[in-house]
This record gives structure tokens, sequence and C-alpha cells, in this order.
């Protein structure tokens, strides 16, 4: 959810001002996790310093990238649970999925979980940092998949090419996603103009894999074992 003309300063103040009011309303057991602000998207300015609050009927922790960051952890007399999470100045690097869920390790099995999505739009970042081994991209079958190359301005245009050509394939794109189709084997680049300047994603290469199942593992990590030590340009792609 966008919130255009609103600055995340008057924001924050009056989720902060939320807060107290829904916790005198007491346990919100029948209710399950709410969080604040609901979500499902939420765009926030460059530098800009935003709080985000879950509340439970048992201890809750929110969880970004499969870790759990440094939050304050609250309980009221009533029995609700909050847990909020300060993203100070926030940068492109913080676009992204958060989730809030019961905490597990206190023996909670976190079977319900809240999502949001934030984007920083940052002009210096054009598309999201991925790790190596994720811009490979192995099928065992004929499926659709996903390239991932994310922005972290959800206003921007984004198009997807076969590497050294112009004319943009016609995939949908998600902003919180990806590219998602069937794609050839075949290297992949995304593009993007910010301001006056057009900028491409990391390639991505994408391999059909055949031969017997227990195969593919050993292929796969003695084939991105050579691309990344060698650092080739192109890896030995097909496209």
């Amino acid at each position: 959810m966008q919130l255009p003309g609103v600055t995340p300063a008057l924001v924050l103040r009056g989720q902060l001002l939320l807060l107290p009011i829904l916790l005198l309303l007491g346990p919100q057991t029948s209710q399950g996790l709410t969080i604040m602000p609901p979500g499902p998207e939420l765009v926030l300015n460059l530098s800009s310093t935003f709080v985000l609050t879950c509340l439970g009927s048992a201890p809750v922790v929110w969880e970004r990238l499969s870790q759990v960051p440094q939050q304050k952890v609250s309980r009221t007399q009533e029995g609700t649970f909050s847990s909020m999470l300060t993203l100070a100045n926030v940068t492109g690097g913080d676009t992204g999925e958060y989730f809030c869920t019961y905490n597990s390790s206190l023996g909670r099995e976190p079977s319900e979980r809240k999502r949001l999505y934030i984007f920083v739009p940052d002009p210096s970042m054009g598309f999201l940092p991925m790790e190596p081994e994720d811009l490979f991209i192995f099928l065992t079958e004929i499926t659709e998949t996903t390239i991932p190359c994310r922005v972290t301005d959800p206003q921007l245009v984004v198009t997807l090419h076969e590497k050294k050509e112009d004319i943009p394939l016609p995939i949908p794109y998600d902003h919180q996603r990806g590219f998602s189709g069937t794609f050839e084997d075949k290297t992949y680049i995304c593009r993007t103009t910010i301001g006056e300047r057009e900028v491409d994603s990391d390639a991505y290469y994408v391999y059909s894999l055949q031969g017997e199942s227990p195969l593919w593992l050993d292929f796969q990590q003695s084939f991105l074992h050579q691309c990344l030590s060698e650092c080739s340009a192109d890896c030995g792609s097909p496209g």
C-alpha cells in the first residue's frame, strides 16, 4: 500500500498512537496476528525511519531474509504480545519481504505468518543485488519459473531481454518477484530506466538438466563451482 503525499515521519507518529489503543482492546486470540501498517505493500522514502508492529496472543517476532533482526518485544497486562521492528535510515537494500510470526524458539509452531512487502526507491540501486549462485536457474522439466530481478521502486518499468538483444520479451513482470514464465536455455537480462540512465541487471543463465536425476545435484554443484571460480562473463551459457 503506497502512501502518496504522506511522509514516513507522519505515518510513524500515527502508528505509535494507534498501538496503545489496540493494546487496550485486550488479547486478540480470535483474530490471530495483526500487523501495522496492514500492508500488503508499503513504500518508504529513502533515508527515513519507520516502525513495523506485530501483535499476537503469544510471543511474536519479525523475520527478514530468514533471519531475526533486532526488535523490541513486550507484553501487556492483558496478555497481548507485541514486537516492534525499527527500520532506521532505510536504503534500497531494505526493499523486500518482512514476515511476522509466532516465535518458534519458544516452542510455538509458526503456523501463521503475516507478510508485508516494503519498497525503498533508491536511484543509486537499479536492481537488488543477488547472490552469485542465484543467477543460475536449473530446470528439470518444461515448467514456469521466475527470473528474480527486482527493483527498489514499484513505479519503474522493467523489461526482459535475451542477452545482446534490444527487443523486450512479452513476459509479465511482478515488482515483488521478477519475470515469471517458460524460458529457453539462454542468457537473460532485465532492464529499466532511472531518470535518463538505462540500467541492466546481472545476467541470468537458464539451463535444462538432462540425464538421470541423481546426477543433477552433482552437476549443479560442479558447474557453479567452475563458473564462480573462473568468473566467466557468460559461463558457457547456451544463449
